[in-house]
C-alpha cells in the first residue's frame, strides 16, 4: 500500500497551516481529491505532496495567481460547472449530505482547538480578575466548549449510521 499521511504530517511536511491545505483543496479539487477514511480523515498521498509543492512554487516563488496556477497545473474550471455540480450533488443525497457533515465537522475540530489556544491566553489574563467573576466566565466557557463537543459527537454519529445504511 502507498504511504498514507494525516492533514497534520502534510501541514508539517509543506510547512502549511491545515487551513491552507483544506482551502487548497478547495481550489484544485481534481490535483488535489484526497480519500478519506472511514472516520472522514483525509488520506493523503505522495502525488498530493507533489502537488501541493508545485502549488506552493507557483503561488509563493512565482507569485502566480491561483486562477492562473490551476491553468498551469491542468486543473479544470470548475466554475463553469458549478450548476451542474449542485444537481449532480442532490443526485445522491447521502453522498452530499455525509460531504456537508465533514465539513461542518471539520469546523467544529478547527473551532475547538482555536478554543483551547484562547483559553490558554484568557487564563493568563484573569489571574487577575476577583474570583466570582472568573468563577462565572470559566463557567460559561465550559458550557461552549462542550456544546462545541456535543456537536461534534453528533455529526459524527450521523456520518457512522449514514455510511452502514450505504
Amino acid at each position: 500500500m502507498a504511504e498514507q499521511y494525516s492533514i497534520a504530517e502534510v501541514s508539517r511536511l509543506t510547512g502549511l497551516p491545515a487551513h491552507t491545505l483544506r482551502y487548497y483543496e478547495q481550489q484544485f479539487p481534481v490535483l488535489l481529491g484526497v480519500e478519506r477514511s472511514r472516520g472522514g480523515h483525509r488520506i493523503y498521498r505522495k502525488h498530493h505532496l507533489d502537488t501541493i509543492s508545485r502549488i506552493i512554487r507557483l503561488l509563493k516563488d512565482e507569485k502566480v495567481s491561483i486562477k492562473r496556477a490551476r491553468e498551469l497545473l491542468g486543473e479544470p474550471d470548475t466554475q463553469h460547472n458549478e450548476e451542474h455540480t449542485v444537481v449532480e450533488n442532490g443526485s445522491d443525497g447521502n453522498t452530499h449530505l455525509e460531504n456537508m457533515l465533514h465539513l461542518v465537522l471539520e469546523r467544529l475540530d478547527l473551532l475547538c482547538r482555536n478554543n483551547d489556544s484562547r483559553d490558554t491566553l484568557l487564563m493568563s489574563l484573569l489571574k487577575n480578575q476577583p474570583s466570582d467573576q472568573k468563577h462565572e466566565l470559566l463557567e460559561q466557557i465550559a458550557r461552549c466548549r462542550q456544546e462545541n463537543r456535543e456537536t461534534i459527537r453528533l455529526c459524527q454519529t450521523v456520518i457512522q449510521r449514514g455510511s452502514k445504511t450505504n
